[in-house]
């Protein structure tokens, strides 16, 4: 972990004031690499390209929501052919998934280290805003590197907790149960904190914590908690964008600064793979949008008469996928979970309103569904269209997969030298848990994950 550190160290002596999109303002520079003032924690956590810009594009590389053309895919880097293929050993693997996300952990740690020396501080949300960075960045590393979380059964593969910028403490593996734990004690304990709706939609708020919240007990299969998280951030804004108000012809044609925008968080990361001159949407996903629904010309451009990209990216820029937060997924949540806690009407009444802002005005039917697994169906199905490139499809397959009704087996098939290859990725494999870098493995001795 130390190499880490030192990257940090370097980081912080740069100058970071320069915004890399025209809706984020300008933000100061810190003054020295100890912050010594609460303008220089504020201008810590305004560091975009380490706090909102982060995200692994491992999340969304072994996932089914793209494919690649063979001559794309005979072009690519070990490391991403090895991902795509869900390869056993990944010896190539990045250490930049690993790497990036501990480098926000730690500006995390360094802006909570300030809060407790420069007290007291004006400005509370300050502490609040590094809780929740350091909270979901514990996520992303756990969603690559650790098992699903299983309530009744912990297991010892879950994920380094830092909780200091000290790099002199040692590098140890946490349980699963207590990676999740922490994780939610950060977002928890972030909430009193913060503001109801930050200034800029890059700070995080209240309705970013509970957003994050729901998503995260939805991963871990609370339904009764993710219902309540997603409630409470939908009580502080419940907005929809009406899709007949989007025009479909740029090239990325959903504002960032949209009503449903809670938090943002974009990622470049794995773009040669992801990005969409060269991911292909798999007809099965485009042919699944009804010809009145307006997401099939506002989330997909057409490339040639049998290929499709996506384009319909929340960040409003090209991406490998959006990592933030918006209203769209807390009604998914609230659905489904009320669908599986029985409360039918509820669940049906969240579809019904998302659906009536994603299809042609004067073409929308009401949903009426009495069965609850053709709801549930339903419901799956709707957030699998709705939440492409949203980097929650690998947490989904892993959740899913363990219902027998719900479990996939992935498979890729890829011309090889004239032949035909076959690579397949059987629910519950036990692929799902990404090995850590070796270079990781190497300076902590934690250990590997079982492949």
């Amino acid at each position: 972990m130390k190499y880490i550190i030192y990257t940090m160290m370097i980081l912080l002596l740069s100058v970071f004031s320069q915004s890399c999109d025209k809706f984020l303002d300008e933000k100061p520079q810190l003054s020295a690499a100890t912050p010594d003032k609460e303008e220089d924690l504020r201008a810590l956590l305004d560091f975009e390209s380490q706090i909102n810009l982060y995200y692994p594009g491992l999340i969304e590389l072994g996932t089914d929501d793209y494919y690649l053309a063979d001559v794309d895919y005979g072009k690519m880097l070990a490391s991403y052919q090895e991902a795509y293929t869900w390869d056993k050993e990944m010896l190539s693997m990045d250490v930049d998934y690993w790497r990036l996300c501990y480098n926000t952990i730690m500006i995390a740690n360094i802006v909570l280290e300030g809060v407790e020396r420069l007290q007291p501080i004006k400005n509370m949300d300050i502490r609040g805003e590094a809780m929740f960075v350091r909270g979901l960045a514990h996520f992303y590393v756990a969603q690559l590197y650790s098992p699903l979380f299983d309530k009744d059964t912990d297991s010892p593969y879950g994920v380094p907790i830092r909780l200091t910028s000290d790099f002199n403490v040692p590098v140890t593996r946490a349980t699963v149960h207590e990676t999740y734990k922490q994780i939610i004690d950060d977002l928890s304990g972030a909430i009193p904190c913060l503001k109801d709706q930050a200034s800029e939609i890059n700070r995080p708020s209240k309705r970013a914590a509970y957003a994050a919240l729901a998503r995260i007990y939805l991963s871990m299969s609370d339904y009764v908690k993710a219902r309540y998280y997603a409630n409470e951030s939908l009580k502080l804004n419940a907005d929809l964008m009406d899709f007949n108000a989007i025009d479909p012809t740029p090239a990325f044609p959903i504002n960032p600064k949209n009503v449903e925008m809670i938090y943002y968080g974009s990622t470049i990361s794995a773009s040669s793979v992801l990005h969409n001159s060269t991911a292909r949407i798999p007809k099965s996903i485009y042919n699944s949008f009804a010809d009145n629904d307006l997401r099939k010309s506002v989330f997909f451009k057409t490339v040639n008469a049998t290929e499709y990209a996506f384009k319909g990216y929340y960040s409003g820029r090209s991406a490998s996928y959006f990592a933030g937060f918006a209203n769209d997924e807390l009604y998914l949540i609230r659905s489904e979970c009320n669908a599986r806690l029985g409360t039918t009407k509820e669940a049906l009444d969240d579809m019904n309103k998302l659906l009536e802002n994603r299809v042609r005005k004067g073409t929308f039917e009401k949903l009426v569904v009495s069965d609850t697994k053709d709801l549930l169906n339903l419901i799956l199905n709707e957030r699998r269209k709705e939440m492409l490139f949203r980097g929650v499809r690998w947490s989904d397959l892993k959740r899913l997969n363990v219902d027998p009704d719900y479990a996939i087996d992935l498979y890729r098939e890829i011309n090889v030298n004239g032949k035909i290859k076959r690579y397949e990725l059987p629910a519950n494999d036990s692929r799902y848990l990404y090995p850590i870098p070796a270079e990781v493995i190497m300076q902590s001795d934690i250990p590997q994950n079982p492949r």
